[in-house]
């Protein structure tokens, strides 16, 4: 991630950079592309200088992986923000939770073992200890613990969070504020010598984590207490980007942390996007936050396209990253199998691109152990990155390939959800975007409602028998039907024909040279022809245009 300079920001970014004070809770809103994280980052390393404790808190580890390098090698301080609160939570001093009772690890060296054992703890030789990569850890029961909590006061502990009721790696945050305050003097002040949190992508934390962060920094400035760097939030959101079921409103985050109005800072203007790009995003806009200002900067229209299997899905890819050379392109998919299935249909086709170093990566907090996050490279150029929908937020691609949106579960979460996930995903892309479904159930269901009119989306329709479009009455012409395919050579030798507006005619020529063709003008989109340049003799006095991105050709 490129860091701007100073002269390059724009008055509103100046605004929250050099004015937001550092000594209150600030919250800077606005859309995707509006250069929040880039802010967060610049202001992390400015309290850096001035020797003040910064954590850069991410959403998820996708989005700290892209963040810990500015690019210009320096590291970011930047941890998920669910890391930095248990790391906090085992440095608090505070006493295992009720509700998570079972075993506590106990940190006790060699020479003390025996005394563990005499305090009740037993040795655990294949459970992982807390303290290192290695297994073999005292643990002691809960209520053993709670009946004399005295005798292990001298060892360092290590117990869960309690969590939501029936959601064990889903933190409640009301249990840790109510824990919090009846254990309000085991708290050492070093433990509340936190400084500055920036956390990113606010909205999809709950609002009791935000009443849990205002009652920390409270606490670090009670009296007796002598706390050098208390708590103070930057927190970066935008209502209309939630992707989970435990989120905030901005006023909802401005009345936990009692973030003055003054402290409210707004970002519209879109670096991110083609104005095309941008169109379409807010195309998906479910009402929710507020929208970008439109880009002037131009790039082609994003596309809608129906192919047969993930084969095809594939060949879509590969054409753009072929004929667009030293790009990022991110592939962004709504089931973890089309991850996988996706991932490993694309790993050697990437490979053997010629004269390119060009690698295919991929991670899911499933693969993580097969794929780890540190393997993953971004301001790289000839890389394809695929992701699950929910890990791409905050990251930003040359290209971005939106896979198979039938498995959006549109009837379980809602159209207005669908509709937040693409908004946020047709937004990662700087210069073209693709939607690609595939297989018999490619344009049915409700979530093909959801999608824009040809004015901001084309359609391509790439599917070839009835069969496989379910039933669908798709307009399809191809060698199959037309005879013989004729070579590329044969079709250069072929005589000039005279130029025509007809369309029968050009069905005449098609059949003739035996060219695969598609016509969805019926649905917004246009006439394409499959074929490469040396068809230009043949097609151009037909009004045919060639574009390199789809690596075909053309016309109304």
């Amino acid at each position: 991630m490129r860091l701007p300079k100073i002269r390059e920001l724009t008055d509103d970014q100046k605004k929250v950079y050099l004015y937001a004070p550092t000594d209150k809770h600030v919250l800077v809103h606005g859309p995707p592309g509006t250069g929040k994280t880039l802010i967060a980052c610049l202001r992390a390393i400015e309290l850096e200088k001035k020797k003040v404790p910064v954590v850069l808190g991410m959403f998820n580890r996708v989005l700290t992986r892209y963040s810990s390098n500015v690019g210009n090698g320096q590291e970011m301080p930047s941890q998920t923000v669910l890391a930095w609160f248990r790391d906090w939570w085992n440095a608090s001093g505070l006493p295992p939770h009720a509700a998570m009772a079972g075993k506590i690890s106990i940190n006790v060296p060699f020479e003390e073992k025996d005394a563990a054992k005499a305090a009740g703890a037993t040795w655990h030789a294949q459970e992982w200890r807390p303290w290192g990569k290695k297994k073999g850890v005292w643990m002691v029961d809960y209520d053993h613990y709670a009946a004399n909590p005295d005798i292990f006061a001298g060892w360092e502990l290590w117990h869960q969070p309690p969590a939501r009721e029936g959601k064990t790696l889903s933190i409640d945050w009301s249990a840790i504020s109510a824990h919090l305050m009846d254990f309000e003097d085991s708290v050492p002040d070093e433990a509340l010598d936190v400084g500055t949190l920036l956390i990113d992508e606010g909205q999809d934390f709950p609002e009791d984590f935000y009443k849990f962060l205002r009652q920390l920094s409270v606490m670090s400035e009670a009296p007796g207490r002598k706390v050098k760097h208390p708590l103070r939030c930057f927190v970066l959101a935008d209502e209309n980007q939630q992707l989970t079921d435990e989120n905030s409103t901005l006023d909802q985050i401005e009345s936990a942390l009692r973030i003055d109005k003054s402290h409210r800072y707004l970002l519209l203007d879109n670096f991110r996007n083609s104005r095309e790009i941008a169109e379409l995003a807010r195309s998906f806009f479910a009402d929710v936050g507020v929208l970008p200002r439109l880009p002037k900067r131009s790039s082609e229209k994003p596309v809608y396209t129906q192919v047969q299997s993930h084969s095809g899905t594939v060949n879509q890819i590969m054409n753009w990253l072929t004929n667009n050379p030293r790009k990022e392109v991110g592939v962004l998919v709504f089931q973890d199998s089309t991850r996988k299935a996706i991932f490993a249909a694309l790993e050697n086709k990437v490979a053997a691109l010629r004269g390119r170093n060009a690698k295919v990566q991929t991670y899911s907090w499933k693969s993580r152990q097969e794929h780890p996050i540190d393997s993953l490279d971004f301001d790289v150029p000839d890389v394809v990155t695929v992701l699950n929908m929910q890990s791409c937020k905050g990251l930003e691609f040359d290209a971005v390939f939106i896979v198979d949106l039938q498995e959006a579960q549109i009837g379980l979460y809602g159209p207005d959800r669908f509709k937040m996930q693409m908004f946020v995903g047709v937004s990662r892309g700087r210069d073209w975007v693709n939607l690609v479904d595939s297989g018999n159930r490619a344009g049915f269901g409700p979530y093909f409602e959801c999608l824009p009119g040809p004015e901001f989306l084309e359609r391509d329709h790439q599917v070839v028998s009835d069969a496989v479009a379910g039933g669908k009455d798709v307009k399809v012409f191809s060698s199959v039907e037309s005879g013989k395919k004729k070579s590329a050579t044969e079709i250069v030798k072929s005589k000039p024909v005279n130029k025509t507006n007809s369309f029968e005619e050009f069905v005449k020529i098609a059949s003739e040279n035996g060219l695969e063709f598609n016509d969805r003008r019926d649905k917004g989109g246009a006439i394409w022809v499959n074929g490469g340049a040396e068809l230009a003799g043949l097609l151009e006095p037909l009004g045919f245009a060639y574009s390199q991105k789809r690596a075909g050709w053309w016309r109304k």
